[in-house]
């Protein structure tokens, strides 16, 4: 069974994720990200996308919420320098059902529609990044 079978069958909402490329495997050490070794967060976490990003996502959050994406607005408390702030994050809260032709609908309508970068739509964590970059070539929407 390869990495991508065993990735699939794990993968739930609650499965930790890499918070840039998405993935749900971890490194040999089991600390970090098996692609990029960077952290795993949970899927509740927010998602460390640009500003830009998270503004074109809230003001089209009608047309996500019928694709069962919901947005969440949540401000986490940030010390810097002694002075505690609040800063407007993202959390998105994707349906369990969310799986086949819906969450490719969204992958494509995230990247051409909305016109969100690769990159970003990788740090949304909404599944594995190989199986984003198939469902992105598949529609012409990278180079095969």
């Amino acid at each position: 069974m390869g990495t991508m079978d065993t990735a699939k069958r794990r993968d739930s909402s609650n499965t930790p994720r890499c918070l840039m490329c998405g993935c749900s495997r971890l490194d040999e050490r089991a600390i970090g990200c098996a692609l990029c070794g960077m952290a795993l967060g949970p899927r509740w976490e927010e998602c460390y996308v640009s500003e830009e990003t998270k503004a074109n996502l809230l003001s089209h959050s009608e047309e996500l919420a019928r694709m069962g994406v919901t947005l969440e607005k949540v401000s986490p408390l940030r010390k810097d320098a002694g002075t505690t702030m609040t800063a407007i994050a993202l959390a998105l809260a994707v349906a369990d059902s969310l799986k086949g032709g819906v969450l490719r609908s969204l992958v494509i309508y995230l990247h051409r529609q909305l016109t969100i970068p690769r990159d970003e739509i990788l740090r949304l964590r909404l599944t594995e990044p190989e199986e984003i970059d198939e469902m992105l070539k598949e529609r012409g929407e990278l180079p095969k």
